[in-house]
């Protein structure tokens, strides 16, 4: 029988993500169930396993940087996919895309007879190549996905949509993350990693059905039309506040990867820790994550994405700094590092949900494919081009290097929080003076209310349609 609340709410009822997903619209719930295989698969594959698997096997910093940037850098591929998303379809690319990209990846299972037999070096390049052309099939089918999310989601429910998608990933996250911890704790076998992969592996093809049950996605061969034509760029080529947008949103992604290239290896290399202990940190990120996106999503809806981007990029910037004060030989180090961490992840994913809420309603229905592909493409460079810059740094500097790349992510993010008030066009401008922005009170006030919205106690997590005044901080 159901617990029940004084009102008769069942206790289920009342849990955030439950009340979240009975919020949205038939169209938009149709994602989350691919959502939910489709975040194992891509947290076993390309998640903290990887860069476990590849220092396992005695790959370079550097060339680990270059692992991560396959992923983001792959989707410069969507640029030539205007034509082919818009005359097949979403659903059609993307059910091919995720089947090729099932398919590639099982080369990884061949690492440990190539180590054996040809040593280190060769297993490196079948992890690279296996990798790249995961993401490479991922890239192919990836452009149809903001088109598609376009078409279902309506706008005022995207800020719900995302967290409600966040909240989502992070719950599977949680358990797909405790349970690689219990794999790879006190691991010695290649084995143990190669089973997170066979995991992986089984749960993006299980995607595949819910991918054929979403509607919509239809291209011009299903329905009456236009093909969108490569000419579609220019026109947001002149779109010029949409270009500011793009550049500052593109510099906090830059940001974002400056710590996320090398937080995992930090951890691994510089402070000394189990695999096994560095994936149980991240599946506490995600539950934190968990507890709190919906607060966020709701506050972009309410208060625009200028404020919810330019708050968490903020919280998520002075995280990355603390890890310039944790130091490798003291003990406290490894406890210290748990709240640092989750705060990282928490508020690195409520910017996601805000600067994708503010794409979606930035961009225009004519030339759609073209807008979101145009998304795509930039700030993936921006998220590709950083981990290479940064294995390459650590790998010349060594500790030095680490800190520096956090010193980029934290000062570079706060700068640009900044920037986010004046580029992103989605909640009215706040007016400030010098004065104001130079008060040492306004960085606490901020951060105070970035908690007091974390916790879900604003007024947009009890009252969504109610609109906020305008208030002078970050």
């Amino acid at each position: 029988m159901n617990a029940t609340i004084a009102d008769g709410t069942s206790f289920w009822h009342r849990l955030p993500i439950v009340q979240t997903l009975h919020e949205l619209e038939k169209g938009p719930r149709s994602f989350l169930w691919y959502v939910s295989f489709n975040v194992v698969g891509w947290q076993c594959v390309l998640g903290p396993a990887l860069v476990l698997l590849a220092r396992r096997i005695e790959m370079p910093p550097s060339w680990v940087g270059r692992l991560l940037s396959f992923t983001p850098l792959s989707m410069i591929l969507v640029l030539f996919g205007v034509r082919i998303i818009s005359r097949v379809g979403s659903k059609r690319l993307m059910l091919v895309a995720w089947l090729s990209r099932n398919i590639i990846v099982c080369g990884v299972f061949f690492i440990p007879w190539v180590y054996e037999n040809w040593g280190p070096r060769a297993a490196w390049y079948v992890l690279m190549g296996s990798t790249l052309g995961f993401c490479i099939a991922r890239a192919i089918g990836a452009g149809g996905w903001w088109p598609w999310l376009h078409e279902l989601v309506p706008a005022n429910q995207r800020g719900l949509y995302f967290s409600a998608e966040t909240m989502v990933t992070n719950l599977i996250s949680v358990l797909v993350f405790g349970v690689q911890a219990l794999i790879l704790m006190n691991s010695q076998t290649l084995g143990r990693y190669l089973l997170i992969f066979m995991i992986g592996v089984m749960a993006g093809l299980t995607s595949l059905i819910y991918i054929a049950r979403i509607p919509g996605g239809r291209g011009s061969a299903e329905k009456e039309g236009d093909i969108e034509t490569f000419g579609s760029y220019f026109r947001v080529l002149s779109d010029l506040p949409y270009l500011r947008f793009l550049a500052v949103s593109s510099l906090s992604f830059s940001c974002v990867a400056w710590y996320t290239s090398c937080s995992i290896l930090y951890m691994r290399d510089a402070l000394g820790m189990s695999s096994g202990y560095i994936t149980a940190i991240t599946s506490a990120g995600s539950l934190g994550i968990l507890l709190t996106i919906r607060a966020w999503g709701r506050f972009a809806d309410h208060s625009g994405s200028a404020r919810a981007m330019s708050k968490t990029l903020f919280a998520f910037s002075l995280a990355t700094l603390f890890f310039l004060l944790l130091l490798p030989d003291e003990g406290w180090t490894r406890w210290a590092v748990l709240p640092a961490a989750v705060m990282a992840a928490v508020f690195n994913a409520a910017f996601n949900v805000s600067a994708n809420r503010a794409n979606l309603n930035f961009i225009k229905a004519t030339g759609l494919v073209a807008y979101t592909n145009t998304w795509s493409i930039v700030t993936s460079i921006a998220l590709g081009i950083t981990p290479i810059i940064a294995g390459k740094i650590i790998d010349a500097w060594g500790l030095d290097g680490f800190r520096l790349c956090f010193a980029a992510a934290g000062i570079g993010g706060v700068l640009c929080a900044m920037l986010c008030r004046v580029t992103v066009p989605d909640g009215e401008p706040v007016e400030m003076s010098v004065t104001e922005l130079l008060n040492p009170g306004l960085p606490i006030r901020t951060l105070a209310r970035i908690f007091y919205i974390t916790a879900g106690f604003h007024q947009s997590n009890r009252n969504p349609n109610h609109r906020a005044p305008q208030s002078p901080d970050l």
